[in-house]
């Protein structure tokens, strides 16, 4: 083995030598045989004798391109055998100059400039020298790979900053960034519109980081930049760091103003909530801004701004104040009443210019406006509660609203009430807030003892309202007066209307029933309307039915043919659950037996529902319709009858009158109908009948007419004669 090492050993020498030897021939020779001596010398550039003879001969070399062909040899074999570097270095610099071996050298000098010092600087002073830019570019590639630059190359960076093109400049910056080596002044000199838009944007991400607030540059791009991301960007800078300046304030205004974007408009609007920094100037400024302001959104963004500082600083306050005397947009003037109109509490004299303004004021907003500050702020005070009763005269709907606001913050008592009972005619006004409208009708009807001129307002006001809440009330308030007074507050028209028209009872009964005497045809008008189907179901609600209206009016000897009809048709169709109003109205018909009417409906009475009835109750009726002339009619209509089922309610009839004289008789001759005979309900019917009259059935029966066959009793066949 140690012989194969000697042997490689010895040819390696051999080579080495070889080389050297052929390499010593170079300078002696023609271009033509130099490139041959150095093709074959080049395999054996790996060895540091070989390489420091070929930069000898670079050295020496007058041929440029042979000069060049042989660093490219070198470059080639990396250059890791070179012992002498500066050496090297130094041929590298001296042969750059040679356009043929720019393009070999710089890479080399590049590769060296990481750790040489002495490359690095003549890289430096050959980029300054030159101008081509694929040149400068790549020169400027091997600068920027040390990540710790030395304050030679920052301030290299810095020289060139703005003579590369956006993409080296970007790293540029970036560096000098990473470095801390960007100052304010470079700062504000890369915020301009001119610069590219990623360097501002990463150099606003920068000062977001290290909290550098570049005003003059941010204000510059607010108002010049194309980019909306960046106006925005700039707008936050300043806002997160204050807004300490009207300069900058104007600035803002401005944006929100014109700018073309919405988003930067927005960003520019919204800053002011929470960045301006209320200084005694700020305050004066943005108040003459609101003076000039010709943008309503903008100048009530501003006032709604300054509105939570109102009560900390009073200039703030006396400055809005002041607002109030010029010539602002009403929107604007409203906004300021409301804000002003919460230190009332705390500053009474608010409340005295208050007053006084709204007596100037010429705008009903306005007016409304300081109507409600101070109905807020003060509840108390005779002067204010007929203030408040001015306002319900106003003409606009908006101040009669803020009047009763103030109204109905008014103590209720003794020494308010008439203030509070004075509020009732604006009840009548329908077009104002129904929620305000209610709570003030609930507080007057909570008065005791309200004056006519009052019951009277809820008396019309009752006959048009649509709120049901409303004309509840206003039926409390009449029921009240009633109960109190009597009869004087009874509007009649108004019953008739509800009980007709509107079938409502509500808030007449039990009341009718006590001043009926009062008005006798109209109460008879209303009780009528009562008994129409329409209003059967307030009727309920009332618990009052219609028996009760009619036993009522029978009392009263009200009752006419109409009602009668009305009872009569009651006993003929009402439904057989409610057959225990029979008898009522059995009684009631007693008021009237001169309605012709019932000459035949009794009849068809006894003849529908003679099951149901009282019979001792139609047969008193009949004797007050007909007096002796019922024999003879009772008779008609029984004859008339042909069946069984027909003649059944007569039966019924004499069965509970057995006392009626013309009974017998009428038994008599029912007996001896066939029809009759052979129905075995008609049979049972008349065994109870003639039982009652003290007649003897089957006398009757064999004295009358042979029955036909097939008849049978219902008890059986009896017994043989």
């Amino acid at each position: 083995m140690s012989n194969i090492i000697e042997q490689i050993k010895e040819r390696r020498t051999a080579n080495t030598s070889q080389s050297l030897m052929m390499l010593d021939m170079v300078p002696l020779s023609d271009t033509d045989t130099k490139y041959s001596l150095l093709s074959s010398a080049s395999p054996y550039l790996q060895d540091p004798a070989i390489a420091a003879k070929w930069i000898d001969l670079i050295e020496a070399e007058k041929d440029t391109q042979l000069k060049a062909d042989m660093l490219l040899q070198l470059a080639g074999t990396g250059m890791h055998q070179i012992a002498i570097k500066d050496r090297f270095i130094h041929v590298l610099i001296n042969s750059l100059q040679q356009d043929e071996s720019r393009d070999i050298i710089l890479p080399l000098l590049g590769r060296f400039s990481i750790t040489y010092k002495q490359a690095r600087q003549h890289l430096i002073s050959f980029y300054r020298q030159q101008d081509n830019r694929d040149v400068s570019s790549m020169i400027l590639s091997w600068l920027l790979i040390p990540l710790d630059a030395s304050p030679e190359d920052l301030s290299f960076y810095k020289e060139i900053l703005n003579k590369v093109d956006e993409a080296d400049k970007l790293v540029l910056v970036n560096r000098l960034l990473l470095q801390h080596e960007a100052d304010l002044p470079l700062i504000s000199q890369l915020l301009t519109p001119e610069e590219p838009f990623l360097i501002k944007e990463m150099v606003l991400r920068f000062c977001f980081d290290r909290s550098y607030v570049p005003t003059d540059a941010l204000a510059q791009l607010i108002k010049s930049d194309r980019s909306p991301l960046i106006c925005i960007r700039c707008i936050q800078l300043l806002a997160v760091h204050g807004i300490d300046s009207p300069e900058l304030i104007d600035v803002l205004l401005e944006s929100g103003r014109n700018d073309p974007d919405a988003s930067v408009r927005n960003a520019a609007l919204h800053a002011f909530s929470y960045s301006i920094k209320l200084t005694p100037a700020i305050i004066t400024h943005l108040c003459n801004n609101l003076a000039t302001e010709k943008e309503a959104g903008i100048a009530l963004g501003l006032i709604n701004l300054l509105a939570p500082y109102t009560a900390q600083h009073e200039t703030l306050s006396n400055a809005l104040s002041q607002l109030l005397t010029q010539n602002i947009q009403t929107t604007l003037a409203v906004r300021i009443y409301e804000i002003l109109g919460k230190l009332i509490p705390q500053r009474p004299a608010l409340f005295e210019r208050f007053v006084q303004l709204f007596e100037q004021e010429q705008h009903t907003e306005c007016r409304t406006a300081i109507l409600n500050a101070i109905a807020a702020a003060v509840t108390t005070g005779d002067e204010l509660n007929s203030f408040y009763l001015k306002a319900l005269d106003a003409t606009s709907p908006a101040i009669k609203e803020a009047g009763i606001r103030g109204i109905l913050l008014i103590p209720l008592t003794r020494t308010n009430i008439a203030t509070v009972e004075a509020a009732a005619p604006v009840l009548l006004y329908p077009d104002l807030q129904a929620d305000l409208r209610r709570t003030l009708a609930r507080k007057i009807s909570t008065i005791p003892d309200l004056s006519s001129a009052t019951i009277q307002v809820f008396g019309k006001l009752a006959d048009h309202e649509t709120d049901a809440t409303i004309r509840d009330i206003c039926t409390k308030v009449q029921e009240s007066a009633i109960s109190q007074a009597g009869g004087e507050h009874i509007n009649w028209e108004q019953w008739l209307h509800k009980a007709d028209v509107e079938h409502d009872f509500s808030g007449i009964f039990p009341h009718l029933w006590m001043y009926y005497d009062d008005n006798p045809a109209m109460a008879r008008s209303i009780l009528w309307a009562a008994l129409t189907p329409g209003g059967s179901s307030s009727l309920y609600q009332e618990r009052v039915s219609d028996v009760d209206i009619l036993r009522f009016l029978a009392v009263k000897a009200g009752i006419d043919d109409n009602l009668s009809r009305y009872t009569l048709n009651q006993l003929l169709t009402t439904d057989l659950g409610n057959e225990s109003k029979f008898r009522q109205y059995l009684l009631v018909l007693k008021s009237n037996p001169q309605f012709a009417e019932l000459k035949e409906g009794l009849w068809s009475l006894l003849e529908k529902r003679g099951r149901y009835i009282n019979l001792l109750q139609l047969d008193e009726l009949n004797h007050l319709i007909w007096g002796d002339e019922l024999e003879t009619v009772f008779r008609q209509h029984l004859q008339k009858q042909q069946s069984a089922a027909g003649v059944l309610p007569y039966i019924s009839y004499l069965s509970a009158n057995s006392s009626w004289a013309p009974v017998p008789e009428l038994l008599q001759w029912i007996v001896q109908q066939p029809f009759v005979q052979q129905d075995a309900d008609a049979m049972r019917a008349l065994k109870d009948a003639t039982r009652n009259a003290g007649m003897d059935l089957e006398k009757m029966l064999r004295n009358a007419a042979p029955e036909k066959p097939g008849f049978a009793d219902e008890e059986g066949p009896g017994f043989a004669d």
